[in-house]
């Protein structure tokens, strides 16, 4: 029998000042637009708060669905 190998499928996604980051489909817990009436501390160039398994957020400049879509994508690969 031959044993499997488990690879992370990463994301690219964009932080609000343009930097591409790397993001595991496995540790996104869910996504968030942010509310600009209640978010001022979020750039207003922000989309979407990823939120992650660990308790971290990365906040993008994609939207959550071009993020959904993104994700949904990458699973294609992933078999």
């Amino acid at each position: 029998m031959r044993g499997s190998i488990l690879i992370p499928v990463m994301i690219v996604l964009h932080t609000g000042m343009g930097i591409a980051v790397e993001v595991n489909t496995e540790a996104i817990t869910h996504l968030r637009n942010p509310e600009p009436s209640s978010s001022p501390s979020f750039p207003p160039n922000v989309k979407c708060m990823v939120n992650m398994s660990d308790g971290k957020f990365v906040t993008v400049t994609e939207t959550c669905r071009e993020v959904r879509q993104i994700m949904e994508s990458s699973r294609k690969y992933k078999r």
